[in-house]
């Protein structure tokens, strides 16, 4: 199935969080031997929600083990915030954990939005408009630190000098750059930077924001087409549609959450239901698919998703 001229990519994030090392590994060579197209995790230094004293992964030492791992499934971050590290060194990670994993890398990279993370570690947690700054200009920097034999670079937030970056990704010209948000900062800068978008939230609520990307991308005369759509659910899918739904609920309590106040996030049914609400985002254009999925990694509902619903799609 193609969607404007890409074909369907479905992949999955195992939330580092709350679980074992062994647990989310063995999950993860699941996801691969499943023939999933991607596995990712997430940029966290606490659980996103809930209980803040549950395990959280680190999350380049995950990636870094997620590359040796695995084999053929591509792997990444849903997506890096940008305040967790400095441009540069995130540069030199990317590059190298593109080498490890032979050229697998999607790299990605948003504005940050977890503020109690940054109040418990200390950590500075400027206002919405200097992560978008912070965002423009560490996209700059890693494109040039992968492009050019070194770099010099005098931001407003980040300065370089003479600096090398190798080695370069193997990946030509660099690793396929996702941008995560839905806000207008975002879109303006994905129109700019992005290889893909990554949103949340309702099929209609996802193809407005995309129009508005659009629009941002005729502001800065950028074929819209360039972009590639994608959109992050979460999914629970089961013989039956009281089955599905009962495990959604069961998942988003055990994360503290709410499933009523996270529901359009959701895509919840029998693999003919959830199939529908996938034709929602295809028919909109919407081609890269990364299905959010929480400890405890049950197996049961992902082989529904790859052997059912994937092949129903076309």
């Amino acid at each position: 199935m193609d969607v404007r001229g890409r074909p369907l990519h479905v992949g999955i994030q195992l939330q580092a969080q709350r679980t074992s090392w062994g647990e989310f590994s063995e999950a993860l060579l699941a996801v691969e031997e499943l023939g999933f197209d991607s596995a990712w995790t997430f940029d966290h230094l606490l659980p996103f929600s809930g209980a803040d004293d549950g395990a959280a992964f680190e999350t380049l030492t995950t990636l870094a083990a997620m590359a040796t791992l695995t084999s053929r499934v591509r792997i990444g971050v849903l997506v890096a915030g940008v305040l967790y590290r400095d441009p540069a060194t995130l540069a030199k990670s990317a590059a190298l954990v593109d080498h490890i994993s032979g050229g697998r890398l999607e790299f990605s990279l948003g504005a940050a939005w977890a503020e109690r993370e940054f109040d418990a570690y200390g950590l500075p947690f400027p206002p919405l408009a200097e992560r978008y700054e912070r965002l423009e200009e560490a996209l700059q920097i890693v494109g040039q630190l992968w492009s050019r034999p070194r770099t010099t670079f005098e931001g407003r937030h980040y300065r370089l000098h003479d600096a090398p970056c190798e080695p370069k990704p193997l990946q030509s010209p660099h690793p396929p750059i996702t941008l995560g948000g839905s806000g207008l900062g975002t879109l303006r800068i994905a129109a700019r930077h992005a290889d893909r978008w990554n949103a949340q939230g309702s099929a209609e609520k996802c193809a407005e924001r995309a129009a508005r990307l659009e629009r941002c991308c005729e502001e800065v005369g950028r074929d819209f087409g360039e972009i590639e759509l994608s959109v992050h659910p979460s999914v629970s899918v089961a013989a039956t549609r009281e089955e599905a739904e009962a495990n959604a609920a069961r998942t988003a309590a055990g994360h503290g959450a709410d499933l009523a106040q996270q529901r359009d996030r959701w895509l919840i049914g029998t693999p003919d239901d959830v199939v529908r609400q996938l034709r929602e985002f295809t028919d909109r254009g919407f081609s890269h698919f990364v299905f959010g999925v929480g400890h405890p990694f049950d197996l049961t509902p992902l082989r529904l998703l790859r052997e059912e619903v994937v092949p129903a799609l076309g």
